[in-house]
């Protein structure tokens, strides 16, 4: 069975590799012909050329050694080709959307000449028609200086404009993905709460090849400064083989809060050992959650493993055992990796769902194909009820689902229109 996971898990990455592929070398013709091809920068095309080829080299040198030991900062390295690349991409599209928009403005514009300008135009042009009848002449075409000038400071500015998005788009991306993220406070209404609740809530830490301990420990000193009750820890906190990261995940030995640490596996820790993961997690002062509850100071707290146990056989998610012999009067928070679980299972019992798994998309415009996938993509939601009860006068309680962007990124270092976070939820 393994064997055929791991046979199916080769052909959808090779599919995904290639969708990838495809979709950056149309992005590399696109800078081609609607930039370098009229740029003032690159009037010899050959230079052009050759540094989309040295992008497109950079790109494939990243699959072929995705599975090798190296330290971060060649991985950034060579993963920021994809990321330069994309930004590239983006800054001559914007410049192709304003030159297109100046364009329209120009005929909407012209569009509104006074009819009386017009009309005097046309009667000379009739008086010059009828005094020229016999022997019409035909002026010729000669390009003024000014005109020729006025182009190539047009085409300057163009350039310079799409110069100046690449260097924001791309530090921004960088910045966005290697940089600790920000605290972002949700506040949540909670039926039935006796005591207001501080939750740190992180997701998609991703500590492997490109994150390391350095990135962790600063994403454990903005918790600790919380002084949250409740620490959660929603999936994908590891990327790597355990014995390649142990070392880095250490930091976590030094979270604080008053209630616990609690967490849940995403689909990450399947696909690189997740038995030895949490063997060592349990190390670290982390309660794992997995198809179970916790009966805390004014709420319960439930967990279910990642909804990739299915495909692996292995430690499937089982809502109904997170759901046994919880405390029915108060109120029930679940986490749980992927937001499509509460599509295919009843999660009205609970008061709020706390998930990741999306990164927002990570990279726009991929948070449609997330959205696809996945149905949710970031942010608070109100869930529909499932539950229909006889008597009209009992309303069901109101599931809240809060889909987080995550901490740390997959793949190449850029979060573009999709920036990480460390939620602080305040449950009130």
């Amino acid at each position: 069975m393994s064997g055929t996971i791991k046979v199916d898990r080769v052909i959808k990455i090779l599919i995904f590799v290639g969708v990838i592929f495809v979709v950056l070398s149309l992005m590399k013709l696109y800078i081609y012909k609607r930039f370098m091809c009229h740029s003032v920068v690159f009037e010899r095309q050959k230079i052009g050329i050759a540094l989309l080829v040295a992008l497109g080299i950079g790109e494939i040198s990243l699959f072929i050694i995705r599975d090798s030991t190296f330290t971060l900062t060649p991985y950034i390295i060579v993963s920021s080709c994809i990321v330069f690349t994309y930004c590239f991409f983006m800054a001559v599209l914007c410049v192709d959307v304003l030159r297109i928009a100046l364009r329209f403005l120009k005929r909407i514009l012209a569009n509104k000449i006074p009819l009386s300008f017009l009309d005097s135009q046309q009667c000379f042009e009739n008086s010059y028609q009828k005094v020229n009848t016999n022997t019409p002449i035909i002026a010729p075409s000669i390009e003024s200086p000014y005109s020729s000038s006025r182009r190539i400071f047009l085409k300057m500015l163009f350039d310079l404009s799409i110069a100046a998005l690449f260097v924001i788009f791309s530090v921004r991306s960088f910045t966005n993905a290697l940089l600790p993220p920000p605290i972002k406070e949700v506040y949540i209404k909670v039926p039935n709460l006796r005591n207001k609740k501080t939750i740190a809530m992180i997701t998609d830490v991703h500590i492997g090849k490109a994150l390391g301990g350095a990135f962790l420990l600063k994403v454990v000193e903005k918790i600790n400064a919380l002084n949250a009750d409740i620490v959660v820890i929603v999936g994908d906190l590891v990327d790597n083989k355990i014995g390649e990261v142990k070392a880095d995940l250490n930091p976590l030995k030094n979270l604080q809060s008053k209630e616990g640490v609690y967490y849940v596996a995403g689909n990450h820790e399947y696909y690189h050992g997740i038995d030895d993961i949490l063997a060592y997690l349990h190390t670290l002062n982390l309660t794992i959650l997995h198809n179970k509850n916790i009966e805390l100071e004014d709420l319960n707290l439930a967990g279910v493993s990642d909804l990739a146990g299915l495909r692996f056989n292995h430690l499937k998610p089982d809502l109904e055992s997170a759901k046994k012999g919880i405390n029915p009067h108060k109120p029930s928070i679940l986490l749980a990796h992927q937001p499509k679980f509460v599509c295919s299972n009843d999660v009205s019992d609970f008061d709020v769902v706390l998930c990741g798994h999306t990164h927002a998309g990570q990279v726009f415009p991929l948070s449609f194909f997330v959205w696809l996938d996945q149905h949710y993509v970031y942010g608070l939601y109100e869930l529909p009820q499932r539950k229909v009860f006889a008597d009209s006068a009992f309303l069901p309680k109101k599931t809240q689902l809060y889909v987080s962007s995550g901490v740390g990124f997959w793949g190449p270092a850029i979060r573009f229109l999709a920036p990480s976070e460390i939620v602080c939820l305040r449950l009130e």
